[in-house]
């Protein structure tokens, strides 16, 4: 019988600390998203992009909650880079 696997919950103050993150990268123009970043078994690693002239930072979702932290205020301490190549549909 297999076990179910259980979702670790995150503690109060990182999950207050990843939401107000979250919130100052909103209020930049940063779009966040959350996904599986996995494409033919490789893991990916993610980063930010510029999609029609806006900024999207992607981060795997399987990340702790303390790396979410950690990417999220990388991102925010330092300007946004200017070089970063822009997609289109």
């Amino acid at each position: 019988m297999k076990k179910k696997k259980t979702k670790k919950t995150c503690p109060p103050e990182l999950r207050e600390k990843l939401t107000d993150l979250e919130e100052t990268a909103s209020q930049k123009g940063i779009f966040v998203h959350y996904d599986l970043l996995e494409a033919a078994g490789l893991k990916l690693k993610g980063g930010i992009c510029k999609i029609k002239g806006e900024y999207h930072l992607f981060i795997d979702k399987r990340k702790s909650p303390q790396d979410k932290i950690d990417i999220l205020h990388d991102y925010l301490q330092n300007p946004l880079p200017e070089d970063i190549p822009e997609f289109s549909e």
